[in-house]
């Protein structure tokens, strides 16, 4: 059932993803990105706040804090797993690999490529202060919308 919670949570953690996204195209230069990566981050983050954030809103100050790290983590887990996923598909349909476990080994390679690379300060201090005050204002928007 929508609840103003959720809807919250997914537009905000929606532009999240996307401004992280756009501030990592930078430091993932050299890997093979996807032109929409963006787009799709925005759509994981939208799920993320809809599904995750915006029903375990309403416990309190400090539960809403939790609710944005947790959130925040289990999405950039989401976008990695997907984007190497996007990856190992692309490499696969022009015949890089021999059998499956190839694929694997690139997916997971390139997915701790990037993780690697996403290990800055301002991209930390942007998921982290980012998932903390998506959680204090999804609080503040369940105990607004009783």
């Amino acid at each position: 059932m929508p609840t103003a919670s959720k809807l919250v949570g997914a537009l905000l953690f929606a532009a999240l993803g996307f401004v992280a996204s756009v501030l990592a195209l930078p430091m993932l230069e050299g890997l093979t990105v996807n032109p929409n990566t963006p787009q799709i981050n925005a759509v994981i983050g939208f799920c993320m706040g809809w599904f995750i954030a915006g029903p375990r809103a309403g416990g309190g100050f400090r539960d809403g804090m939790s609710n944005g790290v947790t959130t925040t983590i289990i999405g950039l887990l989401t976008v990695l797993v997907t984007h190497g996923t996007i990856f190992a598909l692309r490499a696969s349909w022009r015949g890089r690999f021999r059998d499956p476990t190839d694929a694997m080994e690139a997916m997971v390679d390139f997915m701790l490529q990037s993780a690697l690379r996403l290990v800055h300060p301002q991209e930390i201090l942007l998921l982290g202060l980012g998932g903390i005050g998506i959680g204090l204002l999804l609080e503040f928007t369940h105990s607004r919308a009783r």
